[in-house]
């Protein structure tokens, strides 16, 4: 008895160390490449959190109304470790809208990539922790053998895989609510142990300090909680539903603790911080814009979406940014639903199966009903969920391929089939390193997200080489972060909305000023705006054209190749 509980132990460790070191490589190497459009807004946020806590101005510890209060503290770890002297400085806060921050690090002998790549690999350490509690929740769920593909296919997905190495919010709130649905699933179908609760209601706690947009995770709670009034397990329902009650007062408690505690802002101004963060959430949700431009909600003028072609937009976007593996993954796990192999298929893994997919659609109803903008990886939670019901699908696969072959049941021939398909999910995601978000499925025509800042720090590069570098002026479409986080030499930062605002007077001010121009034609579709100054200058051959999987990405032009004619033309 004794040996095979050593032995089981074993293999579940050997199981973990092998999901680890196919897990880490992709989410490590090469981790500071590159740096997106929404980063420095978020890096720079950060840092002022952390002058903010040593300054004990706990009431402005609010950035947005995301709240992003994990992303916040993740940058303040990686301030910590990289230049904690910046308490002690005296400089205030930075706007998070212009390159002073930048200016600010450099005096002081400090790169913001430096911080950027500190703060990416703590954020790394608690996504890796956070895959391990999934591992741990899903093998107590179901099995290890099942566990293992599920989180390995989710944490090595490609889309999900490119967001998670970045520093913005949407792979910790992704993970934070796949543990919290599998704590409660623990807790209310397999082992009433009050840990798998507090895990749970921690786990989302903590998703609604990233994202408010998490607060569907209380519907499907509520469902579990429902469904559970009706099973048949010898109690009344009188009993039952007070159990229900307690449960839920329980999580959502412990929820509202952690929030508290980790939210300085909630201590000295809770109504404030509320206010911000679910005023302004639902204000952009139904009117498609914060409470201080729309000043305040109305809800006789709240408009939904019509048509279901919100949704439909985000289910395009996820087919064309999933894998193979996924897609057959999912209909293998459709396919259990039909299965008459009770035996062998451990009992909450259909129930398991519905809330992942359950989850997984309510982020996608959401944000595809409700206004405002319609990026791809608002729904990442929902990938993850698809991802892990993916997992389960092979495993299950591979079970009807053992009963039917036994030879498939030697000694860690599971690991070896997992280990491949694994593998081979990390294959599609490789030609895209570093920008695995651009992943574009085999059969989509194009990627879901393009034009994130992705190929800007190859343009620093070539710069760089440059003699001089350090004394030349770049002029950058959206480069403040992107560009200048890499560059060692002036970036001026052309901002979108001199074009929006067709304010060429000061485009053409600051092209003169610099010596070159980078501009970013891979949104040229996206942003109209961008039309007149790329045709304008559609006569004068690039310097260099960055080239990223097939698509011209950035033209780079000398400033002394430019015509007096472009500079007339655009100020016509």
């Amino acid at each position: 008895m004794s040996k095979n509980m050593d032995k089981n132990k074993w293999h579940g460790l050997i199981l973990l160390l092998v999901l680890l070191a196919l897990i880490i490589p992709s989410h490590v190497i090469g981790i500071d490449r590159v740096v997106t459009i929404d980063e420095p807004w978020w890096v720079i946020s950060g840092s002022n959190y952390y002058y903010a806590l040593t300054h004990q101005d706990f009431e402005i510890t609010i950035y947005d109304y995301h709240p992003a209060v994990t992303t916040t503290w993740i940058v303040t770890a990686g301030m910590l470790s990289y230049f904690p002297k910046y308490r002690a400085l005296e400089q205030g806060y930075f706007d998070v809208r212009k390159p002073k921050f930048e200016d600010f690090m450099r005096a002081n002998g400090k790169e913001a990539l430096d911080l950027v790549r500190n703060s990416r690999f703590i954020q790394t350490a608690l996504l890796l922790a956070l895959a391990v509690l999934g591992y741990f929740l899903l093998q107590k769920l179901i099995d290890r053998t099942t566990a293992f593909p599920a989180i390995g296919l989710a944490m090595t997905a490609p889309f999900f895989l490119g967001h998670s190495r970045l520093l913005n919010h949407e792979g910790m709130l992704a993970m934070f609510v796949l543990v919290s649905l599998l704590g409660m699933q623990t807790y209310l179908n397999k082992d009433r142990k009050l840990i798998y609760l507090l895990v749970s209601g921690a786990a989302f706690g903590l998703a609604q300090l990233t994202k408010s947009s998490s607060i569907v995770v209380v519907g499907v709670f509520g469902l579990m909680l429902v469904v559970g009034l009706f099973k048949n397990n010898g109690q009344t329902f009188s009993a039952k539903f007070w159990d229900a009650v307690k449960s839920f007062m329980i999580w959502f408690g412990t929820a509202a603790l952690v929030y508290f505690i980790l939210w300085p802002g909630m201590w000295v101004a809770p109504g404030k911080m509320l206010a911000e963060v679910y005023g302004n959430a639902f204000s952009y949700a139904f009117q498609g814009a914060r409470i201080e431009v729309t000043e305040q909600l109305q809800p006789s003028s709240f408009s939904l979406v019509t048509k279901f072609d919100g949704i439909a937009l985000y289910l395009r976007s996820w087919a064309s940014s999933t894998t193979p593996v996924t897609w057959l993954g999912l209909i293998f796990a459709i396919m259990i639903f039909f299965s008459k192999d009770k035996e062998r298929l451990p009992a909450p893994i259909r129930s398991t199966l519905v809330y992942l997919a359950l989850l997984g659609g309510l982020f996608i109803a959401m944000f595809g009903i409700a206004q405002g903008r319609n990026s791809p990886h608002y729904i990442l939670s929902s990938y993850v969920c698809f991802d892990v019901m993916a997992g389960i699908g092979w495993a299950f696969v591979w079970m009807q391929l053992q009963n039917r072959w036994t030879g498939l049941n030697r000694a860690y021939s599971s690991i070896l089939f997992f280990v491949v398909l694994i593998g081979v999910q990390i294959s599609f995601g490789l030609p895209y390193a570093p920008y695995y978000f651009t992943y574009k499925s085999p059969l989509a025509n194009q990627a879901a997200t393009l034009g994130y800042g992705e190929g800007l720090a190859e343009a620093s590069d070539y710069l760089a080489q440059k003699p001089n570098a350090t004394e030349i002026r770049a002029y950058v479409y959206n480069g403040m972060g992107t560009f200048s986080f890499f560059f060692p030499g002036k970036t001026l930062v052309f901002k979108r909305v001199y074009l929006i605002d067709e304010d060429f007077a000061t485009i053409t001010k600051d092209m003169r000023n610099s010596d070159y121009l980078v501009l970013y034609p891979i949104v040229r579709e996206k942003q109209p705006e961008t039309e007149k100054i790329l045709g304008a200058l559609q006569s004068v051959n690039p310097e260099k054209i960055i080239l990223i999987n097939g698509l011209e990405y950035i033209y780079i032009y000398k400033i002394a190749d430019i015509p007096e004619s472009v500079y007339s033309e655009l100020n016509r």
